[in-house]
Formats: structure tokens, sequence, C-alpha cells
């Protein structure tokens, strides 16, 4: 009897359907189990985050970061301690991230390649508060290569956040020409049209 019933839904189910409208169901009924095992989440949530990514805008609003709040000093995986002011001859990219964060997962090839095209021209600055060890480890295994970074003082509330990620594009002359918070697609044509705008 069971069998039966269940044949018949499948049947009214098949009839009413596209060959494509089932795969997408059986594809979004995947998804959801799949977010029920923790070992699955953070990857599944990382993959629907970069196929839903849009491409960041210029900041509407005009914040200038005064000589104070571009002492923001910053400490490389070396050692080096550096301060953001250091940093005024070049647009400044900074990005607040963490490995357990799915959607900066999400947009880390994206920014992989923004690094890749303009590395010479642009300060790059990932930021992260967990264990070297764990971010090391997390871009050897992703085949990463990103300048990296921890706090070394407490950033002004102009650079703070506490939403990961959170992305600041600061022009030499210090101002906050994007400020993004949440995952983003960063390769993208508008993106790479901002950044030229900074170096002309």
């Amino acid at each position: 009897m069971g069998k039966n019933i269940i044949s018949e839904k499948w049947q009214q189910y098949r009839r009413k359907k596209r060959w494509w409208s089932i795969v997408l169901d059986f594809l979004f009924l995947a998804l959801v189990v799949a977010m029920l095992f923790p070992t699955s989440r953070k990857t599944v949530s990382a993959f629907i985050v970069r196929y839903t990514m849009l491409a960041p805008r210029e900041s509407s609003r005009t914040v200038i970061l005064d000589q104070q709040e571009r002492q923001l000093r910053l400490v490389t995986y070396d050692g080096e301690l550096v301060s953001l002011e250091e940093l005024s001859d070049k647009p400044v990219f900074l990005n607040y991230w963490a490995t357990w964060c799915p959607p900066c997962i999400a947009e880390m090839p994206s920014l992989q390649n923004l690094y890749n095209a303009y590395k010479d021209e642009v300060h790059f600055v990932f930021v992260s508060n967990e264990d070297p060890e764990t971010v090391l480890a997390f871009m050897e295994a992703r085949g990463y290569e990103l300048p990296l970074y921890a706090l070394a003082s407490q950033p002004a509330e102009a650079l703070s956040t506490t939403t990961l990620p959170t992305t600041f594009l600061i022009s030499p002359g210090g101002r906050i020409v994007l400020h993004k918070t949440g995952a983003a697609r960063w390769d993208s044509r508008r993106m790479f049209d901002l950044l030229d705008k900074q170096l002309r």
C-alpha cells in the first residue's frame, strides 16, 4: 500500500515538472541535507555564497582618515611592524577575514585574482586575528599567496568592524574609496575600473 502511494506521488510529480526542474529540486534537496551536517556546512555555505556574490561599488559617503586614524599598526607574519600611514604611497586594500568564515572563503579566489593583477600597484593587507599557523595552513592547502597581517593596535572607528569579511579601499590621500561588508566578486570589471581610477 505504502509503495503504491509513493509511486503514485512520484508519477504525479514527474508529470507536473520538466526534467531540468526535477534536477534543480534534487540539487536543492542535496544542499539542504548537506547543511544539516557540521562537517559539510562550511564548504556548502562558501559554495552558495561564491555563486551569488556581486561586484562591489564605490562608497557614496566621503570619509577621509586623519593622521591619527592612519596610525593603525600591523604586523606581518615575519614579525615586521608597519603602520597604515607608511603605506600611503599607494592605494591600500584592507581586508578583515577568517578561515572559519564561509563568506571569506567564498571570496578568496577572486581576491587572489585581484592581488595577482594589482600586487605591484596596490598595498594589499589581509588581516586575521587567528593563530598564524592556522592561517598559513589554510593558505597552503588552497594555494593562495596573499600578504598576511595581524593587528598590532586597535583600529580607529572608521576602520573597525564586527563583521567578516569587511574590506576597505583607501586612497593614498586617506579617503575611504570603498567600504564593503560581506563577500564580493573582487575580480570584476567594476573593481578593476575602480582601482585603475585610483592609479591615474
